[in-house]
């Protein structure tokens, strides 16, 4: 038997070998915090070697991650897991509770659902990304309840946000159990719950105060198929031919005093019909003028797919012969550099002056004689290279009014 670090909180969970070879388990307290702490219970659960387990449960919940760890310890055992709501299975309790390979809720047992919470201090981006871990988590605990009792996530997630609450009876009819255990005389009823937990954290303080919960719509009510009508009697047939007579005079528009058999009657329904096999022929449709037709001289059509291919191989041409021409441009003045016409250092200037104007700068640097700029640095030792003013000599001698 484990017991809790503080005096005041009640044996917090204990296994029980029983004589018939099975184990108990009971959880009788809230989950992580102060009361049943994930990992040392694991350790316990994993070290039995009993072939069935039965878990007996009542805690209001607490801390989710332990409450998963607890729930997947659990379905991971091989043994059969039975699990007994013996009071409470709230919150993370009830994800708890869903692990066993069967559910079974006691008599005035209750089980309730809700999104998982938390406390933030920080500014709005703390805030902001609390809630939607916050969602994650309820989307991971609403796929529990969907993976036991059917429907989607987003289903168990609205009843999660209203926080529902279910006795004994309607966690087995929302599929979250699978019986209520029969009542059982005083000497035999499973171990009473000794806590008195604060549910006022919640919405409502137990099912008592909670609405009923809604967890499936109405069965479609089946209407039963209509017993076969009895056959015709004899005066309905003839009624029924009396008025088949009348009908087909009335479109054929023989007169109602006109003396026909049935006979004389066919004859002429015959005929009608004779007349009728053959119709006109219909008025030829003008077949509309093609689109392309309509459209001006030069100019051609193209689809929507091929229209924006055409568009992004243009593209990719723009680029390519942009990368073409500074290539070419930085050829030029890296040769001009080498020719000794100006300096390393105007490279940058005279490239601006390329983009800008191509053809008038090559014509400037055609002019330019060679080797007037030393090809090796000029200075003191040591000290930085320096240009001896050319920079400030072309520019005054090949500047442009107007040009930067």
């Amino acid at each position: 038997m484990r017991k809790t670090p503080h005096a005041h909180t009640a044996d917090w969970y204990r296994i029980t070998n029983r004589a018939d070879g099975a184990t108990e388990v009971a959880i009788y307290d809230e989950i992580g915090w102060f009361g049943v702490g994930a990992s040392e219970f694991i350790n316990e659960v994993r070290n039995i070697s009993a072939s069935e387990i039965t878990v007996r449960l009542s805690s209001p919940g607490g801390d989710v991650f332990d409450g998963i760890a607890i729930h997947n310890a659990l379905r991971a055992h091989p043994a059969k897991v039975t699990v007994h709501v013996d009071g409470l299975a709230a919150s993370i309790a009830s994800v708890i509770a869903l692990a066993g390979d069967r559910v079974v809720m006691q008599p005035h047992s209750q089980m309730m659902i809700h999104d998982a919470s938390s406390m933030c201090y920080g500014q709005a981006a703390d805030m902001r990304e609390l809630a939607d871990r916050l969602d994650r988590q309820s989307d991971n605990i609403a796929g529990v309840y969907a993976e036991r009792a059917g429907g989607t996530v987003a289903e168990w997630r609205d009843r999660m946000r209203g926080e529902t609450w279910f006795t004994a009876d309607e966690a087995v009819a929302a599929g979250l159990a699978d019986e209520v255990a029969p009542r059982r005389n005083e000497e035999d009823s499973p171990p009473q719950v000794a806590n008195a937990w604060d549910l006022s954290r919640f919405r409502y303080a137990g099912r008592s105060a909670a609405p009923a919960p809604v967890v499936a719509m109405a069965a479609t009510a089946q209407t039963p198929p209509a017993e076969p009508a009895a056959g015709p009697t004899e005066t309905q047939e003839e009624d029924s031919m009396s008025t088949l007579s009348e009908g087909l005079r009335e479109r054929l528009g023989i007169g109602a005093d006109a003396e026909l058999d049935d006979d004389a009657l066919l004859d002429a329904l015959d005929q009608a019909l004779t007349e009728r096999a053959d119709p006109p022929a219909p008025e030829p449709v003008e077949t509309p003028e093609p689109v392309a037709a309509r459209l001006p001289e030069g100019t051609v059509l193209v689809d929507a797919e091929r229209l924006a291919q055409l568009e992004a191989q243009a593209a990719e041409g723009v680029a390519a012969r942009a990368q073409q021409r500074a290539e070419a441009r930085d050829r030029a003045l890296d040769n001009a550099i080498a020719k000794g016409k100006f300096p390393p250092s105007r490279k940058a200037h005279y490239a601006a002056a390329w983009d800008a104007d191509p053809e008038g700068t090559q014509q400037l640097l055609a002019s330019l004689a060679e080797g007037i700029v030393p090809l090796a640095d000029v200075g003191q030792p040591g000290g930085e290279p320096t240009d001896n003013g050319f920079d400030a000599e072309v520019d005054r001698l090949f500047s442009t009014p107007g040009r930067s």
